[in-house]
């Protein structure tokens, strides 16, 4: 059985596809998926992201989105001519930043059950203590010194210890996390599947206009709520995803 992080053999559609973990996962968590999209011909990496349980945070969002480049580019070098970026929970808000920040061209967007997001004044509330020491230490000079955090996922909570530049590039409210600041350095042509997991999906009260509506507009913009949760997400939104990128490949042949 193939694992997550290796790529197949390129097939005439020459679909490349970047899966994007959550936050404390691993790419385990799109095993279905990406059996799916393996069988289906696509070229598929998944990495093993900085905010995974095994890394804690160990480089800055922006050295994050370095790592997506250089999957992009090993998936580019391996046959692959649609690159296709699609994460889950924190990986859709890195989906999502990687657009708007990233180096490398990318064809589209799946974000399922987003996650992360320190704009929100509810969210942020319950780490304001760890963002305004990051933001004391960073203004002192400090920014590259280790501290203890408070990190946040999904209503629980960790403490770990990380520089305090390193923790506000994740946490800074007006930064690269922040998705509605994202959507809108996004270049037109880019379509999105955005999959919310479901009527208790943590956005799912926010509604369109928090980034779909924001999205450039595209014919292939799809905007789905799952009969889910938030874990499961990946897996009951397979067939909607595969049939969305089959859509795809058929809009960008000549």
């Amino acid at each position: 059985m193939d694992m997550p992080g290796r790529l197949c053999a390129a097939t005439e559609n020459k679909v490349g596809v970047v899966l994007i973990h959550g936050k404390w996962g691993s790419p385990s968590q799109f095993n279905s998926l990406a059996k799916s999209m393996r069988e289906k011909g696509y070229m598929v990496l998944a990495p093993l992201m900085p905010w995974s349980k095994v890394r804690g945070y160990d480089v800055d969002y922006a050295a994050a989105l370095e790592m997506v480049t250089s999957t992009i580019q090993e998936l580019r070098k391996s046959g692959s001519t649609l690159i296709v970026l699609a994460g889950h929970s924190k990986g859709a808000n890195a989906a999502i930043a990687y657009t708007a920040y990233g180096r490398e061209k990318i064809d589209a967007v799946i974000a399922i059950a987003p996650g992360h997001m320190p704009e929100i004044a509810r969210y942020h509330e319950s780490i304001q203590s760890s963002l305004n020491k990051a933001k004391e230490m960073i203004e002192g000079g400090k920014g590259d010194s280790r501290a203890l955090f408070t990190h946040r996922n999904n209503g629980r909570y960790a403490d770990i210890t990380m520089t305090a530049s390193t923790y506000f590039s994740y946490y800074d409210p007006e930064g690269m996390a922040s998705m509605p600041l994202s959507t809108g350095k996004i270049t037109p042509g880019i379509p999105l599947a955005w999959i919310l997991a479901g009527t208790t999906d943590v956005l799912y009260d926010k509604g369109r206009d928090y980034v779909f509506e924001k999205w450039p507009h595209h014919p292939l913009n799809k905007y789905l709520v799952l009969n889910s949760n938030h874990m499961e997400a990946p897996a009951d939104a397979k067939e909607e995803v595969l049939q969305w990128i089959d859509a795809l490949t058929r809009a960008a042949l000549p």
